[in-house]
């Protein structure tokens, strides 16, 4: 059995090859995820991993929740389900949405937070005196609800077929690019700022010359500490995006817009941003 195991193990991750990509921790928890996958299907007597199908993921799924799994990690096992039933063009035998998993962290202590407007403010104000490529980063986020490392990479604007102009928005989540309608006062005024940087430094995109991402990333960080962008203030740079989020819902867009816009692929995580 422990040979079938490694030679299943083995296949799936030679199945799923280059249809991942993600930060090094990512993929490697993926690949540990995807071992418990198929040694559980060597175990049900599996010969091959393309012979997997809904009645897999349904066992594998009640196994995890039946050993008392916290919703955090049984996403993670989903992300990996729907990974390697993606490469095998099966991707419909997962449900989309990791409620019906076991995965749905609502309730937990992934709640929807409101931000501190007047000390975000005031973060603001403090890194624009810090650097204006910071500054820049913190009105994207603000804007358009970018991850922190997206508002750095972000860089270029374009014109669609119905003449609308859309931010392209780099550096995503899953490595999946996406583009946000320019269609706020707020939006205008950050995307005018950040082609009026980029301009007069010649440079790409936020990070500055002589840094790399990772060195532009921990720079930022240590100044929005600095600044008090913490989460104890209600500032800290991930709560742009439940604001953006909530601002949305109060605006009355549909959930599974305010999830795309937000560059998710399922409709319940939007329930950590707004109720």
């Amino acid at each position: 059995m422990g040979t079938h195991i490694e030679k299943l193990q083995q296949e799936a991750r030679n199945v799923v090859g280059k249809n991942w990509s993600g930060a090094s921790l990512t993929r490697e928890k993926l690949l540990g995820n995807l071992n418990r996958i198929a040694e559980f299907a060597a175990q049900r007597g599996y010969q091959h991993m393309n012979q997997i199908g809904s009645k897999l993921v349904n066992d594998f799924f009640e196994k995890l929740n039946s050993e008392g799994l916290s919703p955090s990690t049984i996403s993670g096992y989903a992300t990996a389900m729907r990974t390697l039933a993606g490469a095998i063009g099966k991707a419909n035998i997962v449900a989309r949405d990791n409620a019906p998993l076991g995965g749905s962290r609502a309730g937990t202590r992934l709640q929807p937070k409101v931000p501190n407007v007047e000390k975000m403010l005031e973060v603001r104000q403090a890194l624009y005196e810090k650097a204006e490529w910071l500054g820049v980063a913190h009105d994207l986020r603000v804007s358009f609800g970018t991850r922190v490392k997206e508002s750095l990479l972000t860089k270029t604007t374009f014109t669609d077929t119905l003449g609308r102009t859309l931010l392209k928005i780099e550096g995503t989540k899953g490595g999946r690019p996406r583009s946000l309608t320019v269609d706020t006062p707020e939006k205008v005024a950050a995307v005018a700022a950040l082609k009026e940087y980029l301009t007069a430094t010649g440079a790409k995109s936020l990070i500055p010359a002589g840094m790399t991402l990772k060195q532009a990333y921990d720079f930022q960080r240590n100044a929005l500490h600095r600044a008090g962008a913490t989460k104890e203030n209600g500032a800290n740079a991930h709560l742009a995006r439940h604001g953006y989020a909530q601002a949305l819902k109060e605006a009355g867009v549909e959930r599974e817009a305010i999830a795309m816009d937000l560059g998710h692929g399922r409709t319940d995580v939007i329930s950590h941003y707004c109720r």
